[in-house]
């Protein structure tokens, strides 16, 4: 409790708090002390950015007549719809908060306000259903996902009708994946292509998943087997028409007409880091695997300041375009935190923990150390923000926000401090300490990074229940054997 003491004053002490929701700096320590697990690690980084994002992500819960919401931005920004609510990042927000000790009531209204709010739940693209599960598997309590089944077939029903083709898969463009300017999907002309993308295809992929086990739980076998057919025929397609030369990549048709699948296979696609969604929900076959060591490749994805959203080999790499928000090769958390779930996923189900764990740790940390702003005065401070450059240190949307003199029509005065789009702490629970979920027990096989002497969790939630995981070499600093142990705290 003394260390979150200390890192909560740290953040409130260099915190400009412009906008409020409904846990305002005064009540933070407080509500964090009850609601989120407390970590203590070796990794001063890694350690202080756990904290400083479970600090932001509490700034986002809002209390409003339709229950608790979550939100992307503080300010209200002209394209979000009620109480500034924009469904693009709620599978992020799902998976970051199902760690919290009340998690099921802040999710559980965020997650029914979404479904039966139209306007909302459609605008683009995300793995809500899929999410909705894996906070069930936490919480242990499947009723909300059961009670909503009738409204998730019928939410995943209308994604096929406005995206839906012939062949059985979806179109999307990249503004409807909240990644505009990507050099897959927007031409040099600047014109917006639809295409068949990793990205939504994926996540109806593991909804249809998701609904079919909700159903199987339910007990109503004929949805339970619609959705296995969905989900079994989208992931043959994922990977038969957008693996195309070694990568999962976007399809987009250059002209008019129906975009079908089959048209458009051997389309010329840049590698971007989409094709790693797919392993976000175990849809790729075994031995495509050798596409994460591009992460590693500093000629590829790998930068200084981050993993880029395209290849940096690509003639478009870092087009330029007046705009805040470019998926052309640009840094954003979003992307970052949705590889390293899927790499995870191959560490842990796709047999390449020796090859990849190192390389985990090693985008985590440098993920961490990415979490800060140099001040005009030249202090250091805790950030989190929507894009960062991938070439030099800074967040690339707030100079160029900050240079256009913050415009209301951009979302106003530091529209992206403290954004709300992507996860961190998930990655370090459920990735870098490994704690399993997929059982009825608390299971956890952690990536321990050389070095490491200790970790702590402390204060895990599970199913009602409570839990300490940690790990000590010797067996000295907490008293409770050497290696690896879950202790259920009474």
């Amino acid at each position: 409790m003394d260390k979150l003491r200390y890192y909560v004053e740290l953040f409130n002490k260099n915190d400009e708090q412009t906008y409020k929701n409904s846990i305002d700096n005064d009540a933070a320590l407080a509500w964090l002390a009850d609601e989120i697990p407390l970590l203590e690690c070796p990794d001063e980084d890694i350690e202080r950015t756990y904290y400083f994002r479970w600090w932001t992500y509490r700034k986002h819960l809002r209390h409003t007549e339709d229950g608790w919401v979550i939100t992307e931005f503080l300010p209200k920004v002209p394209w979000s719809g009620k109480h500034n609510v924009i469904n693009a990042a709620a599978g992020h927000h799902i998976c970051e908060g199902r760690w919290l000790k009340n998690g099921n009531v802040y999710l559980g209204d965020y997650i029914k306000f979404l479904i039966d709010t139209p306007e909302s739940s459609h605008q683009y693209s995300t793995w809500l259903v899929s999410a909705t599960v894996e906070l069930a598997r936490v919480s242990g309590d499947f009723e909300l996902c059961i009670g909503l089944l009738p409204k998730l077939c019928r939410y995943y029903e209308r994604w096929e009708e406005l995206h839906g083709l012939d062949c059985g898969m979806l179109w999307s463009v990249d503004n409807y994946d909240a990644m505009e300017f990507s050099i897959s999907g927007t031409t040099p002309e600047g014109r917006v292509l639809r295409g068949i993308r990793p990205t939504l295809n994926s996540y109806m992929c593991a909804d249809a998943l998701a609904i079919a086990e909700i159903a199987r739980r339910a007990g109503d076998k004929l949805v339970e087997k619609k959705y296995m057919e969905k989900h079994l025929h989208l992931k043959k397609c994922i990977n038969d028409y957008l693996w195309n030369n070694g990568f999962y990549r976007a399809l987009h048709s250059r002209g008019a007409g129906e975009i079908c699948a089959d048209a458009l296979r051997g389309t010329d696609s840049p590698r971007e880091l989409i094709g790693y969604i797919p392993w976000m929900f175990g849809i790729p076959e075994a031995g495509r695997e050798d596409v994460f060591d591009l992460l590693d490749d500093e000629s590829v994805f790998l930068t200084r300041y981050g993993i880029s959203t395209a290849d940096r080999t690509n003639a478009r790499y870092l087009y330029e375009v007046a705009h805040e928000c470019l998926w052309n090769g640009y840094v954003w958390p979003f992307a970052t935190s949705q590889t390293l779930a899927a790499l995870n996923n191959v560490i842990r189900y796709y047999g390449g923990r020796e090859r990849y764990a190192s390389l985990f740790v090693k985008l985590l940390s440098q993920y961490a150390a990415s979490h800060t702003r140099i001040s005009d005065s030249g202090a250091v401070l805790p950030w989190i923000d929507e894009v960062r450059h991938p070439e030099r240190d800074e967040w690339s949307s707030r100079e160029l926000l900050r240079e256009w003199g913050w415009r209301e029509d951009k979302g106003g005065y530091e529209r992206g401090k403290d954004y709300n789009h992507s996860t961190f702490c998930d990655l370090v629970i459920s990735g870098l300490l490994g704690v399993n979920t997929d059982g009825e027990q608390l299971s956890a096989d952690p990536i321990i990074p050389g070095g490491w002497d200790y970790f702590k969790l402390s204060q895990l939630n599970f199913r009602g229940k409570t839990y300490t995981v940690l790990f000590d070499r010797t067996g000295e600093r907490y008293g409770q054997g050497k290696g690896l142990r879950i202790i259920e705290n009474k």
